[in-house]
């Protein structure tokens, strides 16, 4: 398939133009961090309002290449969709290759991982994150703000655990269930994203609550309970012993960030 040069220019416009307003739109119904870490989110917004000047050049320059063609032939008008020695052509395909991610992320509803994506990538309950070592400040905040990101590098990276044996825990995730766990235990998880979605990994904590089989996979919960600690594998883990299970509304935003 083959268009003028004009409408070449015209159409990759066009999609500059329809690339900004997507990014527009996640950037402002807030579903960007969704896609990426917190930290690159300025370099989305950077990229946003270059594709707009970009593509409000371009149409401007097609503008003024009008009108001067207009000028020089007043009698004669014509532009090089109508030159009689034939105007180069190029091919539309590249278009039509940006254009199909950008149908997708118009007409497909964005939605954050969730326990099908877990099940596919596994959840660790314990391992090395790529993150390091934990901070002191994180070592000083309270077991009860603390989430499943902050306990499990906690026991990634301190040797005395029989401290944390007790402490309160009160986190939110979302239900994920290992066929290999009893009825009574499931997996409160969330996402850890380093860069975005394409490296994010699923981390859980190991809940125990005698009505844990009457929870919906994917339902976001809150748990508080006091945190014992097992073996497993060779290493020690975290299980929160809850004392309340309560559903709540997902959280604006889903993803923890190394």
């Amino acid at each position: 398939m083959k268009l003028t040069f004009t409408a070449y220019r015209r159409l990759q416009a066009i999609l500059a133009l329809a690339l900004a307003f997507y990014l527009f739109n996640i950037i402002s119904s807030g579903k960007l961090l969704w896609y990426i870490n917190a930290r690159f989110a300025w370099l989305t917004l950077l990229g946003m309002f270059g594709l707009f000047a970009l593509g409000a050049n371009m149409l401007d320059t097609l503008r003024r290449s009008r009108a001067q063609n207009a000028q020089a032939a007043p009698d004669h008008h014509h532009d090089l969709e109508h030159d009689h020695t034939h105007p180069p052509q190029a091919s539309a395909w590249p278009l039509i290759y940006l254009l199909i991610p950008l149908l997708i992320g118009f007409l497909i509803p964005a939605q954050p991982l969730g326990a099908s994506a877990a099940s596919n990538r596994g959840v660790a309950v314990s391992g090395a994150l790529a993150a390091g070592a934990i901070s002191p400040a994180q070592l000083q905040t309270g077991p009860d703000q603390r989430t499943v990101l902050d306990w499990i590098r906690i026991f990634n990276t301190q040797t005395d655990l029989e401290q944390y044996a007790g402490q309160t825990a009160n986190i939110i995730g979302f239900v994920y269930r290992d066929p290999r766990l009893p009825a009574n235990q499931f997996l409160a998880s969330r996402f850890a994203v380093t860069c975005c979605v394409a490296d994010a990994f699923a981390l859980g904590m190991l809940v125990e609550w005698p009505a844990g089989a009457s929870l919906g996979v994917d339902e976001w919960v809150q748990v508080k309970g006091p945190v014992k600690i097992i073996e497993q594998n060779g290493r020690k883990v975290p299980v929160i012993q809850a004392e309340s299970v309560r559903q709540v509304e997902a959280p604006s935003q889903p993803y923890l960030f190394p």
